[in-house]
């Protein structure tokens, strides 16, 4: 056991101290937050704020527009312009003064179609603001108050209650899947980056023949055993650094994310999303080493990292059946497999209610699951570290296992 502590402490020290990790841990959130930047700003600059003018040919309008509200950076806000006829409108947006006109006919009352003229297609938000003001207008021509038609408008407010009581959203659950798909990314990053150092670095040594050196004083497994649990060390700290970085964003940013307030976790839903990524992560580093230790090149191991990402990224890519059909065959099969199983489960468990009975099976899967690939791992590492000059088949493990039983 001590040994196993040496080399774990080593392997952790020798990754925590290499510019490499330093620059991966900071470079990650930095990029994400650089996207998401890149992002708003596009979609702020392409957002035209001109006015949009409205020409009352059917003696509509009875209320002034409500221009009120300040536009900000990140509210923009688009404000009409009433003209008496369509020239004057017309000339407006010529000269670019507003982006385009509403033409409200004579008979809107019997047909409710109006007509815009434009140069460019407009926004969403220019249908919307359009419409409500319209909208307002009729109702006021009824007498119905203008509050009263916007909470018609908004329809019903309904909640989600699952039958045995265990969980509870609002009508859409939009910010159910937000905890999840952070815990998959997260997964994601954290085995492809602390995997990746590990397969790496097992291909090196026997590239350069430290492992020579390494098992004349440690046992196979020992070694082994110890870069695994370094190597979760590794991945724990990313995770632990990333999480405290949100945390500081989010407490900066608090006052623009309101939303997250919708979002509420038990105690039971972050142990179990977190014990499932820790049992995901030590499935992948042990088939990592076994890999490492039948590759005979840094050439041949670049290809084999890309190869984990498909059933890692599979709930994401079927996202939709998963909101459509938690318990499904898919999700469920899914939520048994250990590269996937920390999204699946997870995702499941916000949007619906799984049975403690089929948690438990699915830890008791995905434990079985990691231990024989620890068994796996131990036993190829054995054989084909030593192999400097052909690749470990994999038929050839149990053929020498059969061979020394």
């Amino acid at each position: 056991m001590n040994k196993t502590m040496n080399v774990a402490r080593y392997e952790y020290l020798h990754h925590v101290g290499n510019k490499r990790f330093w620059l991966s841990l900071v470079s990650v959130p930095l990029g994400f937050g650089l996207i998401l930047v890149i992002s708003l700003l596009l979609s702020r600059f392409s957002f035209d704020t001109r006015p949009v003018g409205i020409v009352d040919n059917g003696s509509l309008i009875q209320l002034e527009p409500d221009n009120s509200k300040e536009s900000t950076f990140f509210n923009p806000q688009i404000y009409l312009n009433v003209y008496p006829d369509e020239s004057t409108a017309r000339s407006a947006a010529s000269t670019g003064e507003i982006q385009g006109f509403a033409v409200v006919p004579e008979d809107y009352a019997s047909r409710y179609q109006l007509t815009y003229w434009t140069n460019k297609q407009p926004d969403s938000s220019v249908h919307s603001v359009i419409t409500d003001f319209i909208s307002a207008n009729l109702m006021a021509a009824e007498n119905i108050d203008y509050a009263v038609l916007h909470r018609i408008r908004e329809g019903s407010s309904i909640s989600l209650q699952s039958l045995d009581g265990s969980q509870t959203s609002d009508g859409t659950g939009w910010h159910r899947i937000v905890v999840p798909a952070v815990i998959g990314i997260l997964n994601f990053i954290v085995v492809m980056t602390s995997g990746g150092y590990l397969l790496k670095a097992l291909v090196e040594e026997k590239e350069n023949r430290t492992i020579e050196i390494m098992l004349t004083s440690v046992p196979s497994r020992e070694i082994m055993a110890g870069k695994i649990v370094g190597n979760l060390g590794v991945g724990l700290t990313q995770i632990v650094v990333w999480v405290l970085l949100l945390g500081i964003a989010g407490f900066l940013f608090r006052s623009k994310l309101g939303f997250l307030a919708d979002i509420h976790l038990s105690g039971s839903y972050l142990v179990i999303s977190l014990a499932l990524m820790v049992l995901s992560f030590l499935f992948t580093a042990a088939l990592m080493a076994t890999i490492g230790a039948a590759m005979t090149s840094t050439e041949e191991s670049q290809g084999v990292i890309g190869l984990m990402v498909l059933p890692m990224m599979i709930p994401f890519y079927f996202f939709n059946v998963f909101l459509s059909n938690p318990n499904g065959i898919l999700a469920r099969v899914l939520s048994f497999i250990p590269l996937s199983a920390p999204l699946a489960l997870s995702l499941r468990m916000a949007i619906s209610s799984v049975s403690p009975l089929e948690i438990g099976l699915v830890f008791v899967a995905i434990i079985t699951f990691t231990l024989l690939m620890f068994w796996l791992a131990g036993v190829v590492f054995k054989r084909g570290m030593l192999q400097y000059s052909r690749r470990l088949r994999f038929k050839e493990i149990f053929k020498k296992e059969t061979r020394n039983a």
